[in-house]
């Protein structure tokens, strides 16, 4: 839902799959026996424009910065499926 209008109108793109860490948060508990913890939860801004909540992967807690460069890989899931996690993008500085 658009946050400024309400309007359930969309449009499908396809998306770079690049962006920057805007928020995040550890998680510990509660546990639930399908997640390896702890769950690194993020809000990430896509390049796009586009803000999707998902996993940051391949990255120590303690190296999780604000504005962080960030790159989508997918995981699989149970029953073949599979889900959009991101993961530290390498940049021109390192």
């Amino acid at each position: 839902m658009c946050p400024a209008c309400h309007s359930l109108d969309f449009e499908i793109i396809d998306l770079e799959g690049n962006g920057v860490v805007y928020s995040y948060a550890i998680l510990h508990h509660p546990q639930n026996p399908a997640f390896e913890y702890p769950v690194l939860a993020a809000l990430i801004d896509l390049d796009e424009g586009v803000r999707v909540l998902s996993n940051l992967v391949d990255v120590d807690p303690r190296d999780i910065v604000i504005g962080m460069p960030v790159t989508v890989d997918f995981r699989p899931t149970r029953h073949e499926g599979a889900v959009p996690v991101f993961r530290p993008r390498a940049t021109a500085d390192g």
